[in-house]
């Protein structure tokens, strides 16, 4: 711990480092406190500073940059690949995103609220981003300390995900608690994973097998990067919801499919009109 908050950017061996090994260098920021982090990446150039950014847990991701100064914060959200960007914008507080959005780019914008948007109903509309992942890479003993310092429920499911955020596996925290404290998560997480796709529209989604054994199903883009959890009750209410606000008032809808029959019917007389017209055109 003492090494990593004693790192400096412009040491020779510090800045290879984190140049050449960015998933590394990662981990071992994510183990010191942002205050330390943020006087670490304020010293790096900015391509540099994004690639660790890029691999590191979301939620360390976003301690940093609420702490870090406004304008490198902006520098940083730009230099990072899209969907890290996004995943770190949606967990800010909205102050802070406000902020820093100001100083961003129309076009880098575009692009973030372009990959946070879902279709109405979906599984993207109504996930949680605060979900609990660790790195496959990390020992047992590494992942406990992790979760002790952000107090987890005793309950929660613990989502595995490589260097990128891809979702690998998951474990139970009992079985966490349990395991041999110098194994790697990624040698005893369980590879089966039941996840669902953000761009699913929530009513496709209540028939998920996953539902038979959890009450919450992490949720993945199109890339299984792991963006969030989805909870069978708010997925429940929000079906409910839709299904009473179609249900409203039964006299529209039966009005509705009146009037769909008059119109087919009235295009299939002016098509069967059209061809007897055509017919005798042709026989002229």
């Amino acid at each position: 711990m003492r090494k990593a908050a004693e790192m400096k950017a412009d040491n020779p061996l510090t800045s290879e480092f984190l140049t050449s090994f960015p998933a590394e260098s990662a981990r071992v920021i994510e183990e010191i406190s942002p205050s330390h982090a943020v006087a670490l990446f304020a010293e790096l150039p900015v391509q540099t500073g994004a690639q660790v950014m890029a691999s590191m847990l979301p939620e360390k991701a976003v301690a940093c940059i609420d702490v870090i100064a406004v304008s490198m914060a902006a520098k940083l959200l730009t230099a990072l690949p899209t969907p890290s960007s996004a995943r770190i914008v949606r967990l800010l507080p909205l102050t802070k995103r406000n902020e820093i959005s100001d100083l961003m780019s129309n076009k880098t914008l575009g692009m973030i609220s372009s990959y946070l948007k879902y279709p109405a109903a979906s599984a993207g509309t109504l996930l949680n981003p605060e979900v609990v992942m660790l790195p496959e890479n990390v020992t047992v003993a590494d992942a406990i300390r992790r979760i002790e310092r952000l107090h987890y429920p005793a309950s929660c499911e613990v989502y595995i995900v490589d260097d990128a955020q891809h979702l690998t596996g998951m474990i139970t925290l009992g079985k966490l608690m349990t395991s041999i404290h110098h194994s790697r998560l990624r040698d005893i997480m369980s590879r089966k994973v039941y996840s669902v796709s953000a761009r699913a529209t929530a009513e496709s989604l209540l028939s998920h097998p996953g539902w038979l054994t959890w009450q919450k199903l992490p949720v993945v883009d199109h890339s299984n990067k792991l963006v969030g959890v989805l909870d069978y009750k708010k997925l429940r209410a929000s079906v409910g919801e839709y299904e009473t606000e179609s249900k409203r008032d039964p006299m529209d809808s039966l009005l509705s499919l009146v009037g769909l029959y008059w119109l087919s019917l009235a295009q299939l007389l002016d098509s069967v009109l059209g061809i007897g017209k055509f017919d005798k055109g042709e026989r002229k």
